[in-house]
């Protein structure tokens, strides 16, 4: 594997569970985000669409949110992941369709500086939360961060992707190596796309490792 750059979603990727559903369901005043999340999967709304409503009826301030973010946990193995990059020079980006602040919140209460992330925008006005989305490309309707966008740039690059939800499918099929659970792992299966199983990040570092000059491991497929 020659030149590789690491790409991570956020959400039941870097972390355990889906942290930005957590916080919807905890901060908003009714039910109506349900709707708007089967909206979204019924393909009646877009994932903007979808994210604007529910964040916009969230009620929260940036305190309560960031106290609610300061005992998330991120998957062990990632932290030497970054190690294992950072030893050999390789990039390591985060695409997420949450928001940015939220995201680099949780990285600092973990101990993690310096990754590059790639997420959608979020201002406060007391317990009001007004979401924008600098990175959304209207023809990309799965995710509100046109997440490939971002992978485009690294074409001449092993690109190396790990995700887990149905935002991610753009950037899993622009990828050279896919890890994937869950959603995205149904979705390539259904399309018989070969990738990685993976329950946490330590099947990915154990790939990467066994992956140097001198292994020459490539991707084998997942069912």
């Amino acid at each position: 594997m020659r030149n590789p750059v690491l790409f991570f979603d956020f959400d039941n990727t870097l972390t355990t569970g889906d942290v930005l559903d957590e916080l919807i369901e905890k901060f908003s005043p009714n039910d109506r985000w349900r709707e708007w999340e089967r909206a979204w999967l019924d393909g009646r709304l877009s994932a903007k669409q979808c994210l604007q409503r529910q964040v916009r009826n969230m009620r929260a301030s940036r305190e309560e949110l960031f106290e609610h973010l300061s005992s998330v946990h991120l998957d062990p193995a990632f932290p030497a992941i970054l190690r294992w990059a950072r030893q050999r020079r390789v990039e390591v980006r985060i695409v997420s369709d949450s928001f940015l602040p939220l995201i680099l919140h949780v990285l600092r209460c973990n101990s993690i500086e310096g990754v590059p992330v790639h997420a959608n925008g979020l201002a406060f006005s007391g317990n009001r939360l007004i979401p924008y989305f600098p990175e959304h490309d209207p023809r990309c309707t799965r995710s509100a961060n046109a997440k490939a966008r971002h992978l485009a740039p690294y074409r001449d690059h092993t690109i190396v992707f790990a995700g887990d939800g149905r935002s991610d499918l753009d950037a899993a099929l622009a990828s050279d190596i896919v890890f994937a659970k869950s959603t995205l792992a149904n979705e390539l299966r259904e399309r018989s796309i070969p990738f990685h199983p993976f329950e946490t990040l330590q099947t990915m570092l154990a790939f990467l490792q066994a992956s140097e000059p001198s292994h020459d491991v490539r991707l084998v497929g997942g069912a």
